[in-house]
């Protein structure tokens, strides 16, 4: 990025040197060149001066671009030699979209679940970007030696973050991801934060574009019920508060207990089973593990469909019945970014997907993605395109 900037003012620079030279000949001649310039700077006043007040249009004309000129200059210098802003991002989504609004080179620090766009990954592996935390677990000294000029935090696990930061003099901006709107207004908060506020409100306005697509596909689509569970141990769903809400809506579904306040509110499991949701939708991520329901690390990691089939009551909920209790790719779920139109369809392909009993015979959380789709094949053998196999389970 800042390469291409560096060609851009060389060019510039080029342009102007013959531009000036071509002038400095007509309004001095031999005696004023653009080498001696700076050691006959009275001279060249007199002559800006004497031609500007002067009879010659065409000269006052010239000087006027050269002075124009100089104040574009002057504006590239300055805009060039501002510092480069570090940023740290707390938050996959966050990292995304800075990368988005093309300031990747601006990021020192990320998180380990930060994967997207597929460069961040490699300038962690590289050793030329920082992990300085997972999401909740934040390396607070690392963050500090970095210096950011900028901390990008989100929704309220991250609440003390933000505002130990802030509490410490830093810079914040909070999203909490409670609607489509209030991400779009945080991308845009961070382009005025970074001077980059034509690609953040192009951002917004792609993804509003794509979105408006996304939801006309599915315009005819029936209605279906859906359960979300984002965490099996803790069992939470996407609330009133929440933009996956707004995302399931759009492509058809009727996500259960919607209408509960909050990001992430909570339910209990006989609620769900009353509520009879047509498709149960479990996250999934690289090397998520688990699930666990004892010790230290209860509710860390995500489940099965074994395991949801075998609960109390889970006879009775249509989405076990039908064998739709699938896996969803979280880590394009939950980002509010760039990723929302991604999400959508995701939400979309998965909850209208047919279903197939054999899917709740999948009793292991597979240790990665690429695992994940290979155990489906053998559930679902006619499937042969990445495209059909997102519509069963990414």
């Amino acid at each position: 990025m800042h390469c291409s900037r560096l060609v851009n003012i060389f060019s510039f620079l080029t342009r102007a040197r013959t531009f000036l030279e071509n002038i400095l000949d007509k309004v001095g001649g031999n005696t004023l060149t653009l080498s001696n310039l700076y050691q006959q700077p009275n001279k060249f006043l007199f002559f800006v001066f004497y031609y500007h007040l002067g009879d010659k249009a065409v000269i006052r004309q010239q000087l006027f671009k050269i002075t124009l000129i100089a104040i574009l200059f002057l504006a590239s210098i300055l805009s060039f030699a501002q510092k480069q802003k570090r940023i740290v991002s707390l938050a996959p989504n966050w990292t995304n979209i800075v990368a988005a609004v093309g300031a990747a080179d601006d990021l020192i620090g990320v998180t380990r679940y930060c994967i997207f766009p597929d460069s961040i990954p490699r300038l962690v592996n590289e050793g030329k970007l920082q992990i300085v935390a997972g999401f909740a677990d934040v390396n607070f000294k690392k963050v500090q030696e970095l210096k950011p000029d900028l901390i990008l935090t989100c929704t309220g696990v991250q609440i003390k973050i933000r505002d130990r930061f802030l509490k410490e003099g830093y810079n914040v901006i909070h999203m909490e991801e409670t609607s489509l709107d209030e991400v779009y207004s945080k991308i845009s908060d961070l382009g005025k934060a970074i001077n980059t506020e034509e690609s953040s409100d192009k951002l917004v306005k792609d993804i509003k574009s794509d979105l408006l697509t996304i939801a006309d596909k599915y315009k005819n689509s029936p209605k279906v019920k859906v359960y979300y569970e984002i965490n099996y141990y803790y069992k939470c769903l996407p609330g009133k508060d929440s933009y996956i809400t707004e995302l399931i809506k759009m492509v058809g579904g009727e996500p259960i207990y919607s209408d509960r306040p909050g990001i992430a509110p909570a339910v209990k499991w006989p609620e769900v089973v009353e509520a009879n949701p047509d498709v149960i939708l479990i996250p999934i991520w690289a090397k998520a593990g688990g699930p666990y329901f004892e010790g230290s690390k209860a509710g860390y990691g995500t489940t099965t469909p074994f395991e949801v089939a075998h609960r109390e009551g889970a006879e009775k909920v249509n989405a076990v019945k039908n064998g739709k209790v699938r896996y969803i790719n979280s880590a394009k779920t939950k980002q509010a970014g760039p990723q929302i139109p991604t999400a959508a369809d995701l939400f979309g392909k998965t909850i209208h997907a047919e279903g197939n009993k054999k899917l709740l015979k999948i009793d292991k959380v597979p240790e990665n993605m690429e695992t994940a789709f290979s155990q489906l094949f053998l559930y679902f053998p006619f499937i042969i395109t990445e495209e059909n196999l997102c519509s069963v389970n990414n």
